[in-house]
């Protein structure tokens, strides 16, 4: 059985290392979410190495991180395609990430495979290592600064309780330093910190605490301004905070809640006018047809689309469980999924289509994984959820794999 675990392992990640380095090489990097600005940002950095003004391009307003290490992969390997292979590997550190989480809190293989091997199968998460974009290293440092906070409200030392928040600071800075959007991960840390609080009162020294937060607060904030102070420049919205002070209601009421893309079969267009059929397809799907071409209908798709309908249920139920073995761990993968849900009705208040996706909020994934493995109860549950899981994966590989005539490759 050993055996055949570690061959399931070998499988998947060879496949999806497969899959990511194939469309790479087919993709064209000027497609995709905003690809063409990614590009011109990548090119101007690698250029002249230095940031470009807030201005020059719709989307140099960004944190410069990705763009830095994909200007770098540029210039030491000469080729476009070092900087796309990028997401590749940093989709597996997410990945690896979520793992880390999963068995602090699980402490079972057998469950931290089976939630990591649900990212690996999750479609809304490899629509992105073909592209040129900063989504998924800023899921990496959000899910990193998440898994720190697990770790936080575990921890049964203050060796441990430092390094989870130094953790914390330098998984926060660098998700600055690659998009501000990290900020929404304040929620989660603040319920870490008071659980780490009630439950560590008597063995805390509160000075010495006081102390870690307050020279955290300032190394963060220090390192955080530069970014922050180049918004200033910007005659539009260049941070979330900008962003969400902008935005002005123009749905009507029924976009929020809205199903009949169920009966409709609708696996593409709900983003134009349904919050929720928006976010089901891009999480289970390629509903915006990013990578894959545009069909009324698909059969892989809709096998994906359908498998949903048994994951989520599957996940919430993990859920469930988590907050009855595992209550302090629970709050804080119960907050960042609250409060990625709350970003992205906060984002659809704003009447533009490409709000209703939850690419932006992809840090929500965490939980999903959460429950996932949470859901595991006995060998059954375990071959029941690896089988359904493999079957997502291959069929989204199938159905993801690019084609040399797909307008993608054009």
């Amino acid at each position: 059985m050993r055996n055949v675990k570690i061959a399931l392992v070998i499988l998947v990640v060879g496949a999806s290392l497969a899959l990511g380095i194939h469309n790479a090489t087919l993709y064209v990097p000027r497609h995709g979410f905003d690809g063409v600005g990614h590009v011109f940002y990548i090119e101007y950095v690698q250029k002249h190495w230095n940031m470009p003004p807030p201005n020059l391009d719709w989307e140099t307003h960004q944190s410069p991180l990705y763009y830095i290490m994909g200007a770098a992969l540029m210039s030491l390997f000469g080729t476009w395609k070092a900087a796309q292979y990028l997401n590749t590997f940093i989709l597996w550190l997410v990945i690896g990430m979520t793992g880390l989480g999963l068995w602090r809190v699980y402490r079972d293989r057998d469950k931290t495979l089976i939630g990591m091997l649900s990212l690996a199968a999750l479609p809304m998460l490899n629509i992105f290592p073909a592209m040129v974009t900063n989504e998924l290293l800023n899921t990496l440092w959000m899910i990193s600064a998440a898994v720190s906070l697990l770790y936080l409200v575990t921890t049964r030392s203050k060796k441990a309780l430092i390094i989870s928040l130094v953790w914390f600071a330098a998984s926060f800075i660098l998700g600055m330093w690659t998009k501000v959007s990290i900020i929404t991960i304040i929620p989660t840390a603040i319920i870490a910190l008071a659980i780490m609080l009630v439950k560590k009162s008597k063995k805390l020294n509160k000075k010495n605490l006081a102390l870690y937060l307050l020279i955290g607060g300032i190394l963060i904030a220090a390192c955080s301004y530069p970014i922050f102070a180049r918004s200033r420049n910007s005659k539009g919205p260049s941070n979330i905070v900008q962003t969400a002070s902008s935005i002005r209601t123009g749905r009507p009421l029924d976009f929020y809640f809205r199903l009949d893309w169920i009966p409709k079969v609708d696996m593409y267009n709900t983003q134009y006018y349904s919050m929720l059929g928006g976010a089901w397809n891009s999480f289970w799907s390629d509903g915006h047809n990013a990578i894959t071409p545009f069909v009324k209908f698909h059969k892989k798709a809709f096998i994906l689309w359908i498998l949903g309908f048994i994951l989520l249920p599957i996940s919430l139920y993990g859920l469930v469980r988590l907050f009855r073995k595992h209550l302090s761990e629970a709050y804080v993968v119960y907050v960042l999924g609250l409060s990625m849900l709350g970003m992205y009705v906060l984002y659809n208040l704003n009447n533009h289509y490409s709000a209703a996706r939850l690419t932006y909020e992809m840090a929500i994934v965490l939980p999903y994984a959460f429950g996932i493995a949470g859901a595991v109860s006995g060998n059954k549950s375990k071959v029941t959820l690896t089988g359904i899981l493999l079957l997502q994966f291959f069929v989204m590989i199938s159905f993801f794999w690019i084609l040399p005539w797909w307008a993608v490759a054009k």
